[in-house]
């Protein structure tokens, strides 16, 4: 009913303006108060860490959930994927990154009854715009990268950016004794909130630019990546089973939180050796020698990524995407995705991800636009609206040594179709085919 009253005001569209209102602002803010006591403000009794950026959010929280469930206290994290109160784990299936106010304060009240004493919560720019995170205390804020998303909810990127920044500002706005920071010295915004920001104790990392903790000799195989860790002058040669490059600047986030809080740095590198991922992130499943990947890349920077990598193991056999765009999000970026398909790709089949009220076949048409149809470059795409039937289609088609990559879904187990919701999942449907 909810939904159908903001589709008949036309709310999506009106947001922007209702947002700036008084009446809005008022609103939400009754809210979080009333969240907040009736749980009895439960974030006062937890050290908070918070996660922010376009990409890599929820490997990152996990990451942090196990090393520091393991080493220092029982810890609770909410993510995007899933939500973890010491060892339990749940899916979180409101398909938000940041839980509504009174979810949040729920959960941290569940959380303190069962002696966490760590909190982890990843936090996306729509829950910062909205007021999720008010009279929530915090102790430490991270930033894994700033890139291209979510313009059909902010004007532009300047205000994006604004947002993801106000992250930073509670923190340094607080009355905790120690404020902590974590900043990406390769990405331009973090290098430049680093140079810019007081915090008590704050820390870089990078791959390819100088910082406090760095990543060299990166060696990235099908299997396994392996690096040397720099810091302080010393080096630590590490292996890890999770894969891609990305990850490495994932690993070095994680670990520059022990560097901040002083734990055991052996312990913290022999746990996250064991980390094995997060579902729908880079998710491999091998069948018939046949490679396939299912994961969350659903912005620019996080596709091309994702197939320049897959691209550099598949040697002589061929990278076969299936992919497509959600509706009524940022449009725009729809044409660059396009573009960066055709540089990596061997075979592309244009799908379905979340259409919601938008015409299906016209977001197709937007990511498969410019493809001149009597060149060879059009023999290689496929245009299959329905999922279902378009990772069936990959899996019949897909050769012996091929690697085949289901990108936009990831972890997530609803579908928001044209015709309303449904249950769906990549990996379930993929592992359904190959039976």
């Amino acid at each position: 009913m909810k939904n159908l009253i903001k589709k008949l005001i036309w709310y999506d569209k009106l947001y922007k303006f209702i947002k700036t209102s008084f009446v809005y602002q008022w609103w939400k803010k009754i809210n979080w108060k009333i969240a907040n006591t009736i749980n009895g403000n439960p974030s006062k009794d937890f050290f908070v860490i918070w996660i922010t950026g376009t990409n890599w959010k929820t490997t990152v929280a996990n990451m942090l959930h196990k090393m520091l469930n393991e080493l220092l206290a029982p810890t609770v994290m909410i993510s995007t994927a899933s939500i973890k109160i010491w060892n339990e784990t749940m899916v979180n299936d409101k398909k938000m990154t940041s839980l509504d106010v009174y979810q949040l304060q729920s959960l941290l009240a569940d959380a303190k009854m069962q002696w966490c004493k760590i909190a982890i919560l990843e936090t996306s720019s729509h829950g910062l715009d909205q007021y999720r995170f008010e009279w929530i205390t915090f102790d430490y804020a991270i930033l894994t990268n700033i890139t291209r998303e979510h313009l059909d909810y902010h004007k532009d990127m300047d205000e994006y950016i604004k947002v993801k920044k106000k992250l930073f500002q509670y923190v340094l706005e607080n009355k905790k004794e120690t404020k902590y920071a974590t900043f990406p010295a390769d990405d331009k915004i973090g290098k430049g909130w680093f140079d810019e920001m007081a915090f008590d104790k704050k820390i870089t990392f990078s791959i390819h630019g100088s910082s406090m903790l760095r990543a060299e000799k990166i060696v990235e195989k099908a299997t396994w990546t392996s690096f040397d860790i720099k810091y302080l002058w010393n080096t630590y040669p590490t292996t890890c089973q999770i894969l891609w490059e990305y990850n490495v600047y994932n690993y070095l986030t994680a670990l520059s939180v022990w560097v901040q809080i002083w734990l055991d740095f052996n312990k913290c590198v022999e746990s996250l050796s064991e980390f094995t991922g997060v579902d729908g992130r880079m998710q491999k499943i091998v069948h018939n020698d046949i490679t396939y990947f299912v994961d969350f890349a659903h912005t620019p920077d996080a596709l091309e990524k994702t197939l320049s990598f897959l691209h550099s193991l598949k040697w002589d056999n061929r990278l076969i995407l299936v992919f497509g765009a959600p509706g009524n999000r940022d449009k725009l970026k729809r044409p660059e995705m396009g573009q960066i398909w055709r540089k990596y790709s061997d075979i592309v089949i244009a799908t379905d991800d979340d259409p919601d009220t938008e015409n299906r076949l016209a977001i197709i048409r937007q990511l498969i636009q410019d493809i001149d149809t009597n060149s060879s470059e059009s023999k290689k795409l496929f245009a299959i609206p329905e999922r279902e039937f378009a990772i069936k289609f990959a899996t019949k088609i897909a050769k012996p040594g091929d690697i085949v990559m289901l990108a936009g879904k990831g972890h997530e187990p609803i579908q928001w179709t044209n015709f309303g919701t449904r249950k769906w999942n990549d990996k379930e449907e993929l592992l359904k085919n190959l039976e």
